[in-house]
């Protein structure tokens, strides 16, 4: 699937977010402000030459639906040109949709795709782990004015992290409230360590979590892998224990649960790349505005 970035930079300070700079405080945005002008060029040339996506996602290097107007503005404007082009498009988001999306997204249902992602329901734990983004709760309205306008959503259950979010209370207890807001499927991953987040981990959180989540991946090697350096998985026994605690819940709360490919390879059942078909994508000649997922 092809990616458009609006911005990059995030204020919301997800302690396991990849793509932080290391130890980084800042909430500082890089937006594009020349992006829907220059998007309508790219969209003309490329239907010109044969090379315009079926579907794009925005996008990997923000959250598309932090607080902040100017964001909003011109995620507003992308999202109505890639629309009124014949563009389905998919985002994921910790962030909140405000009202004022409503009237586009409701003018196009059946292409948008959403994934809200949710940590936990437990405010102790949101505030410590992703101390910047909306209340549990508040992305739960979130969800439900999304269903309203009628945009395909998914829950987004990420990270999971051992012995911290995965127990079967606090998963019974965010399927039933995923559920209760109009949510039928959802995603899982588990945490994957980066060294950047290792040391953020360990500047940031009290001590007995951090020693909780680096003694659950002692004895895995730094690996490569994907557009990341170094990467260290879970053991594949915790993972596994853990998505059949996760699938026991879904079933409990009547919900249907895959996990993602995109983190988790071995286990890893989807992705966004099979949620929207891409015809085209990925060949020579095509203009550089996107990039590959």
């Amino acid at each position: 699937m092809l990616v458009l970035n609006v911005a990059a930079g995030c204020s919301f300070g997800c302690l396991f977010c990849p793509l932080s700079h290391r130890l980084s405080r800042t909430n500082e945005i890089q937006l594009r402000v020349n992006l829907p002008g220059v998007l309508e060029r790219e969209i003309q040339a490329r239907r010109k030459n044969g090379h315009l996506p079926a579907a794009v996602f925005l996008n990997t290097t923000t959250d598309l639906f932090q607080p902040i107007g100017s964001l909003l503005t011109v995620t507003h404007e992308v999202l109505r040109i890639l629309l009124s082009e014949g563009l389905e498009v998919s985002f994921q988001t910790r962030g909140l949709v405000p009202e004022g999306f409503g009237e586009l997204l409701a003018a196009y249902p059946g292409k948008v795709h959403a994934q809200v992602s949710m940590f936990a329901m437990s405010r102790e734990l949101t505030r410590l782990y992703e101390p910047g983004a909306p209340d549990p709760l508040e992305r739960l309205e979130s969800i439900r004015r999304l269903l309203k306008w009628g945009v395909d959503v998914r829950g987004r259950i990420e990270p999971l992290i051992p012995f911290v979010s995965d127990t079967a209370g606090h998963l019974d207890e965010l399927l039933r409230h995923l559920r209760s807001a109009g949510v039928q499927r959802a995603t899982a991953a588990y945490l994957v360590l980066r060294p950047q987040i290792l040391d953020r981990l360990q500047e940031l959180l009290p001590i007995a979590h951090y020693h909780l989540i680096k003694g659950s991946f002692r004895g895995q090697a730094w690996q490569k892998e994907g557009l990341y350096s170094q990467v260290r998985m879970l053991p594949q026994s915790t993972r596994n224990q853990g998505y059949e605690r996760l699938r026991a819940a879904a079933r409990r709360a009547d919900m249907s649960i895959s996990v993602c490919a995109c983190h988790d390879p071995s286990s890893g059942e989807s992705c966004w790349e099979q949620a929207v078909a891409t015809p085209g994508a990925g060949k020579r000649g095509q203009l550089d505005l996107f990039s590959r997922a």
